[in-house]
């Protein structure tokens, strides 16, 4: 039971940090931007790191295009192929008796 209880605590901290971290990231872009800056005299590490990222290519300008739709087709409906069971089973057998 307290396996169970400190996993949960241990995963719900975990989600917290992970919250956190990425609420710090955004506030730290939309404070700073793109731009390379200081704090308290060294150059900042998430600036530098940021830099070395290849960007993505531009989208192309032209529009997307649809391919065509497929043509109306008519559903094949047809009658199941039924036969008649072949009645009852055999009775069933026994081993053979030992006193033969």
């Amino acid at each position: 039971m307290s396996f169970h209880r400190h996993r949960t605590l241990y995963l719900a901290l975990l989600a917290a940090l992970f919250v956190f971290v990425q609420a710090h990231a955004l506030s730290h872009a939309a404070e700073h931007g793109d731009e390379p800056h200081d704090h308290y005299g060294a150059a900042c590490e998430l600036s530098v790191i940021a830099t070395d990222q290849i960007l993505l290519p531009a989208a192309p300008s032209e529009p997307f295009v649809l391919p065509p739709a497929p043509g109306a087709t008519e559903p094949c409906i047809s009658a199941a192929n039924w036969t008649r069971p072949p009645g009852r089973a055999p009775p069933p057998r026994s081993p053979p008796s030992l006193q033969q």
